[in-house]
């Protein structure tokens, strides 16, 4: 698994490449914890890349949702985990895990960016 880093402005982006496994969890998880620790809660997962994802990939993810959605600025305005560019394979792991319900989708990166 490859995780590449492009802070902007209000949103940090992370393009995740590879497959999420028990062994790669948690680099994934190490990488989101950082962001976190310098008060970036609002991330954009772009997961074009992604071949594969098991099930500690998918608790990583939503452990991040939870935690990022604790921070909050306003009732309107707090940390979120958004994903970009989900492959049609791995949404259907989102699907039967009941994931495609908790993340905000978005078909490519400037559309998730631009949802913050």
């Amino acid at each position: 698994m490859e995780i590449s880093h492009r802070p902007m402005n209000r949103v940090d982006l992370l393009e995740v490449t590879g497959r999420v496994d028990a062994a790669t969890a948690s680099k994934l998880k190490q990488q989101i914890d950082a962001l976190f620790d310098e008060g970036r809660y609002r991330i954009v997962l772009d997961l074009a890349g992604l071949e594969y994802v098991s099930s500690p990939g998918l608790r990583v993810l939503i452990e991040a949702r939870k935690r990022a959605r604790e921070w909050k600025i306003t009732d309107l305005e707090g940390g979120d985990i958004r994903i970009a560019n989900l492959p049609p394979k791995i949404k259907e792991v989102f699907d039967l895990t009941g994931f495609t319900s908790l993340f905000e989708m978005y078909g490519d990166t400037v559309e998730a960016v631009g949802s913050f």
